[in-house]
């Protein structure tokens, strides 16, 4: 098994790759069978522990992984948002990546050691204004981009309930949507900030000749009342309804 790892300041990218001719199954996700019906073939990956060894020894947790277009690849998120200040500035000055890979029947785990370096800087964008409508608000409250990605926060203040349900779909002033790569959400617990949503949300680089960007929220139509399947349009693609008063601009020069 080999790996790279890439930092560009948002968020921790590794790309794995299993070798040899020993699983004929997917490296990551389901495989299907002779039958079409989904399983976890052997070789695939089941658990992942990510460790930056210099300094401090900072656990990375929440890790994702996806398919990456070949049987034998996978990419691998590890996002930092959750991480507190001390530790983000910590990662600028690693150098490397412990990472613990455990496969379907493979007793003892893969055990990578990745160079680790941040690559770029971020760039820190002023947050807008708030947006409002009879009942959400929401506010930026940090916009960073990076190399590879742009990390969006916000705080969506109304029922917790109904603002989980609130999808952000992302376009720059050239009509490109940017990529969602990871997004966490969890609930405020302070009582200053009651019915306060957090969102931390990842997506994938920004054009260099893009002006600037359009968060449009949305709530996604399901075929039956709130939850279940979504329904979808002639093309497949989910209906969405936009929260138009609620859409916001950041400017980028």
């Amino acid at each position: 098994m080999k790996g790279k790892a890439q930092f560009d300041g948002n968020y921790i990218k590794l790309n794995l790759s299993r070798e040899g001719t020993l699983y004929s199954g997917n490296f990551a996700g389901i495989t299907l069978n002779a039958k079409g019906k989904p399983y976890i073939a052997e070789g695939t990956i089941v658990d992942i522990d990510a460790k930056i060894t210099q300094p401090g020894g900072i656990e990375l947790m929440f890790p994702r992984w996806s398919k990456d277009g070949d049987i034998n690849k996978a990419v691998v998120v590890l996002p930092i948002g959750w991480l507190n200040e001390e530790q983000k500035a910590g990662l600028a000055a690693a150098s490397e990546i412990s990472v613990n890979v455990k496969l379907q029947g493979v007793q003892e785990p893969y055990v990578l050691k990745l160079p680790f370096k941040q690559e770029g800087v971020v760039r820190n964008i002023q947050p807008p204004a708030p947006k409002a409508d009879s009942q959400f608000q929401i506010g930026t409250t940090r916009i960073a981009a990076g190399e590879g990605s742009v990390r969006i926060e916000l705080a969506v203040k109304g029922v917790p309930e109904q603002a989980h349900h609130i999808g952000y779909d992302i376009y720059d002033n050239l009509g490109n949507e940017l990529d969602m790569i990871a997004r966490d959400s969890k609930p405020y617990t302070r009582d200053t900030i009651k019915d306060t949503i957090f969102e931390d949300l990842l997506y994938g680089a920004v054009r260099p000749d893009a002006e600037f960007l359009i968060i449009r929220p949305y709530q996604a139509v399901f075929e039956k009342g709130n939850q279940g399947l979504y329904k979808l349009d002639a093309k497949g693609n989910v209906i969405k309804n936009y929260y138009k008063q609620l859409e916001i601009k950041i400017p980028l020069k």
